[in-house]
């Protein structure tokens, strides 16, 4: 299995890196790290309003990302190390990569548990287990992706903060995040930092990482997914349908009137200070995570 490691920051450009290579970008199987910047990143049917707390995210200049893959919501900053296995397999082996990844921390004499949701946990200092990774898959008929986070040295008050809800809608059809006590490996384990789990886990598989380069920024397929996944047709009209103030909202429209659920569209409705609260300005975000280099 060759591993590849991004040089990028942006969480927009690796997921279309991750995406590329599960359309036939790369010679499968490969296994993907990555590390983003401060950022919430929603699973594919999940509501922002419901699973962020959209001010704080604003606040503190942590972006609101929407990946392809279902599951939760995760919280991504420099200290979490993302992990993309990505097989050529159409229907993939759930618990294999975990398994995988839990015999690489034993060599290091570091005890991973599974989850029956195949996530890993590690025991904190009172023996408690908590919740180190999480992980979500995504299939296409060709190829799979087994993707998930590993919590080296996460700011994990800022993960807690960030994924407390803005509204609680009165009714939704999106998918819930499961909440759990979180751990970092670092609280047990001093020192460690992220280039040492990945050496760790290329050591395992026997072959040594490869930095990507921006050439692949340039392929048109890239560039497409990139395109997608940062509009906000996507982050925000991707939202399945919710109600709130007595209004349902599909898709990022106002079923009664056809208007997008924007902070214009909704100023009649809400207070000012509600208005602020719902739709934060995340413009900053818009303007630099669309320069793709």
């Amino acid at each position: 299995m060759k591993v590849f490691t991004s040089p990028f920051n942006n969480p927009f450009i690796n997921l279309a890196l991750e995406d590329y290579f599960l359309r036939g970008g790369a010679d499968l199987p490969v296994l993907f790290f990555y590390v983003n910047r401060p950022s919430v990143v929603l699973g594919r049917f999940q509501n922002p309003w419901l699973e962020t707390n959209l001010p704080y995210l604003v606040q503190n200049n942590i972006w609101m990302v929407r990946r392809q893959s279902g599951g939760g919501c995760v919280f991504h900053d420099e200290g979490n190390l993302n992990f993309s296995f990505i097989v050529p397999e159409g229907m993939i082996d759930r618990k294999k990569h975990a398994e995988l990844l839990k015999e690489a921390f034993a060599k290091a004499d570091i005890e991973l548990t599974i989850s029956p949701r195949n996530d890993l946990w590690l025991q904190d200092e009172g023996g408690e287990w908590k919740k180190i990774s999480g992980s979500a898959y995504k299939q296409t008929k060709t190829a799979s992706f087994h993707h998930g986070t590993f919590l080296v040295s996460s700011d994990l008050d800022k993960l807690d903060e960030s994924l407390k809800h803005t509204i609680v809608p009165t009714q939704t059809k999106s998918i819930a995040s499961v909440r759990s006590k979180v751990i970092s490996l670092n609280q047990r384990h001093p020192g460690v930092e992220i280039k040492d789990v990945i050496d760790l886990i290329a050591h395992h598989l026997k072959t040594i990482p490869f930095e990507l380069d921006g050439s692949l920024l340039s392929m048109p397929a890239v560039q497409a997914s990139f395109q997608q996944l940062s509009s906000w047709e996507w982050l925000w009209g991707e939202t399945p349908l919710f109600e709130t103030q007595g209004l349902a909202v599909r898709k990022g429209i106002i079923e009664a009137t056809g208007e997008k659920f924007t902070k214009e569209s909704m100023k009649n409705i809400f207070n000012p200070e509600e208005l602020e609260k719902m739709f934060p300005d995340f413009s900053e975000q818009h303007r630099l995570s669309s320069q793709i280099l």
